[in-house]
């Protein structure tokens, strides 16, 4: 029994002491994370409650009886600076889950200054407004109709061929604002792009414009805002075909007009021929009539130097 401890006593005490090594180890590395862990926690936690300020840019919403009135002057987007815990400005700058406007509800036509205003923010943060106040102008709202008129470049096509009419996806456009800017628009017209040396079709889609007399944009909603365009490209005729085709033509009234002056000369031909014959009639009547006078006169002239008492009247 007692060999049975004793043999191999020198492998059992260094076996001993290496386990012994082994759970310092492990006990020494288990502590240092945990301290090491501790001290992050808290330093995420501390950077977690510090104040943060930034600054990020909002559309502003109208609250207005947008069906009766038209608002104008004030500013699409404002800059809005957060301040607060980190945590909190982190997440409203990625969110974005609050709303800047303008309450217009209890204001009728006419002009104003109001102030911009927050909704959805805690009271853990502090908001200021870059610019605080707008200059508006709110005015009844009108709606009417426009013709459509396309402006387009005709130079742009390839010599020999030519444009027809333009094919649009709608004719008319809803134009929506103020009484006063709806006054004065005098056209709504849609720019087509035309490439250039272009031979076949045009296809586009033009964006619409609402223009005063003097040419300048009139600041309406336009309902649509943009068309389909069509403008057909064709060739035109060979110049060697029209020409033929000319001469041909030239010619056939050429002969005709012949045709008429010889008919024309022939009867001016008869007209004189007959003129002539009547005149020849006349004449030959005329001088036997007076042949036949003459020695009327002349046995009546006889008649009465022999004396006769009888008279002849013929």
């Amino acid at each position: 029994m007692k060999k049975l401890f004793t043999q191999n006593l020198g492998y059992r005490l260094i076996a001993l002491v290496l386990a012994v090594l082994l759970f310092a180890y492990v006990k020494t590395d288990h502590l240092t994370a945990t301290r090491t862990s501790g001290g992050d926690s808290n330093q995420n936690n501390s950077a977690l409650m510090s104040t943060k300020t930034t600054t990020i840019t909002m559309p502003v919403d109208l609250d207005v009886n947008t069906s009766k009135y038209v608002v104008s002057g004030y500013r699409e987007n404002v800059k809005v600076t957060l301040s607060g815990t980190s945590a909190l400005v982190t997440t409203l700058t990625n969110t974005r889950n609050f709303k800047v406007y303008l309450d217009l509800q209890d204001y009728k036509a006419g002009k104003y200054t109001v102030k911009y205003k927050v909704t959805g923010l805690g009271k853990d943060i502090k908001y200021k407004i870059d610019p605080e106040l707008a200059k508006i102008s709110i005015a009844r709202r009108r709606t009417k109709n426009f013709e459509i008129r396309y402006r387009y470049d005709t130079n742009m096509i390839k010599e020999g061929y030519t444009m027809g009419n333009v094919k649009s996806s709608t004719t008319e456009v809803q134009a929506t604002g103020s009484a006063t800017d709806i006054e004065r628009i005098s056209q709504v017209v849609a720019d087509v792009n035309v490439p250039s040396n272009a031979t076949e079709d045009i296809s586009a889609r033009a964006v619409l414009q609402a223009l005063d007399v003097n040419g300048n944009i009139v600041n309406v909603v336009l309902t649509p805002q943009s068309v389909n365009v069509t403008i057909p490209v064709t060739k035109v005729a060979s110049k060697a075909k029209s020409s033929a085709s000319t001469s041909s033509s030239s010619s056939s009234k050429s002969s005709s007009g012949e045709s008429s002056s010889g008919a024309s000369s022939s009867g001016a031909s008869s007209a004189t021929d007959e003129s002539a014959q009547s005149d020849s009639n006349a004449s030959t009547n005329s001088s036997a009539q007076t042949t036949s006078d003459s020695a009327t006169s002349d046995s009546t002239s006889t008649s009465d130097a022999s004396g006769n008492t009888d008279t002849q009247v013929n």
